[in-house]
């Protein structure tokens, strides 16, 4: 028997240490909040990246209005770790010519929209996990 979105939902953001921080915490103690990460997980599971990101502009938007903007850093690595994430990227080949070869493996087949999303979710996470990992240990447990 399958987990219903919100248990699984819930699981994934419990496995990106939520609850180390007061204000990770609110990922599953605002109502509003857990219903955008429900959101966010019904846009990943269509495979649908225009959706994924109008989920993600969510999140920001109302983390933001609370003044906890910082708390996005979970939207962006619920998509970071997901099965669009490589599990092995090998060395690079170069190729005659001067072109690269670029191989990867992933634990299931996965769609190209599938990698594209958590793409995105990767430079989103690289590029703000420094300050938002600065301000989550402010109110670290």
């Amino acid at each position: 028997m399958g987990f219903s979105i919100y248990h699984h939902t819930k699981r994934k953001l419990l496995g990106h240490g939520v609850r180390n921080t007061d204000d990770g915490s609110l990922t599953l103690a605002d109502k509003r909040l857990f219903l955008l990460f429900i959101k966010l997980e019904r846009a990943q599971r269509r495979k649908c990246f225009e959706a994924v990101q109008a989920a993600v502009h969510a999140i920001e938007i109302y983390t933001g209005s609370i003044g906890k903007r910082h708390v996005a850093i979970f939207a962006y690595m619920y998509l970071r770790f997901s099965d669009g994430t490589p599990k092995m990227t090998h060395l690079d080949e170069t190729l005659e010519g001067g072109g690269v070869r670029k191989t990867k493996d992933y634990i299931r087949p996965v769609a190209d929209e599938e990698i594209v999303i958590a793409e995105w979710g990767r430079v989103k996470f690289n590029r703000y996990e420094n300050s938002f990992f600065r301000a989550l240990n402010i109110n670290r447990r």
